[in-house]
């Protein structure tokens, strides 16, 4: 449901608020901290930002693996790209021409008005595979109502020591903790550590339909070479549906020569069914499988197990895929994307 009017006005006066507060002067992104949600129990882990002089806001990542993910990038363990791995809300104030025409017109609505560079608030949702988009619900636009405010509360109480928030373990982190009383929602803080990351539930294929199958292994004369195989998210936005949202990629690509042999684009949850017709179609038509299968992803053979059981190519999980590396560059420049 989408957040009412009075939802979005105490969502923009905490914005407001906020900025007057200029707390990005003493905090800076690496001074993380915690407000857990009232409603679900998530904490939602925040950053303040504009130390840097560049995007002026606040960055609230959701959950241990939210979390993870930045941590991982501030670290330089990751250099995923955050438009497909990071999950939160996000606060920043931009320039006009860089709002959505709904925010422009919600703006209007509540008679507010904005002048001047990083001047316009903006609250977009980050969900992996998706472009970020302004806030969807009701249940986001009072988190991220929450999340400002104790943002604004945690800041302040810091702003003559802000490395008081840096806890001699690590993992451990200043979180904002709500407790309802008659009186209405009051806030104390602990140092609590992430809760554990919950295990991901990997894609599974579809059954593959077993007469094609039998069909296809008679006709292999035998096996030679290496395919580098890997899926991806393509920095190509889809606009369908109420939210644009990335596709995902799969390559297959000769080792020897770098000859792209199959490549599809798939909604995310279509990835490892399109893999599978891939792959079996490439050897219907070559009427050979691969000697090796090269990949840096586990997922790739959790999407491909049943073929990989009918025709047993040796399967190798590796660091690097040189040539599909190089075809994938080629491709994304082609359909005019590039690479980071």
């Amino acid at each position: 449901m989408n957040p009412t009017i009075e939802q979005w006005k105490a969502l923009y006066e905490e914005a407001i608020s906020f900025k007057q507060s200029k707390c990005w002067e003493w905090m800076t992104n690496a001074h993380m901290f915690g407000v857990k949600n009232s409603e679900s129990g998530e904490i939602g882990y925040c950053s303040i930002l504009g130390n840097g002089g560049e995007v002026f806001g606040l960055s609230i990542y959701m959950g241990t693996k939210g979390l993870n993910s930045i941590m991982r990038m501030l670290s330089g363990e990751s250099d995923e790209d955050p438009r497909f791995t990071q999950d939160a809300l996000l606060l920043s104030f931009d320039n006009r021409d860089e709002l959505y025409p709904r925010e422009l017109k919600q703006i209007k609505e509540l008679g507010l008005k904005f002048r001047g560079a990083h001047a316009w608030p903006t609250f977009r949702v980050y969900e992996p595979g998706f472009v970020p988009w302004p806030v969807l619900t009701q249940e986001q636009a009072l988190f991220f109502t929450w999340a400002i405010q104790q943002a604004r509360e945690i800041a302040m109480e810091h702003r003559h020591d802000p490395n008081a928030l840096f806890h001699e373990d690590e993992e451990t982190f200043l979180v904002r903790v709500p407790s309802r009383t008659e009186g209405g929602i009051v806030w104390s803080n602990q140092w609590l550590q992430p809760e554990p990351l919950e295990e991901m539930l990997t894609l599974q294929a579809d059954p593959v339909d077993e007469l094609r199958l039998s069909k296809a292994k008679k006709s292999v004369k035998g096996s030679v070479g290496i395919w580098e195989i890997d899926c991806f998210f393509a920095p190509i936005p889809v606009d369908e549906g109420e939210r644009p949202f990335y596709p995902k990629m799969f390559l297959i690509v000769d080792g020897s020569s770098g000859q792209i042999l199959k490549h599809g684009l798939s909604e995310k949850a279509q990835i490892a069914n399109d893999l599978v017709d891939g792959f079996l179609a490439l050897v219907e038509q070559l009427k050979f499988v691969p000697g090796e299968i090269w990949a840096t992803n586990e997922e790739v053979y959790a999407y491909l197990r049943q073929v990989l059981r009918a025709f047993e190519p040796q399967a190798y999980l590796t660091d690097e895929l040189p040539a599909l590396e190089d075809a994938k560059e080629s491709m994304l420049h082609y359909f005019g994307a590039g690479m980071r």
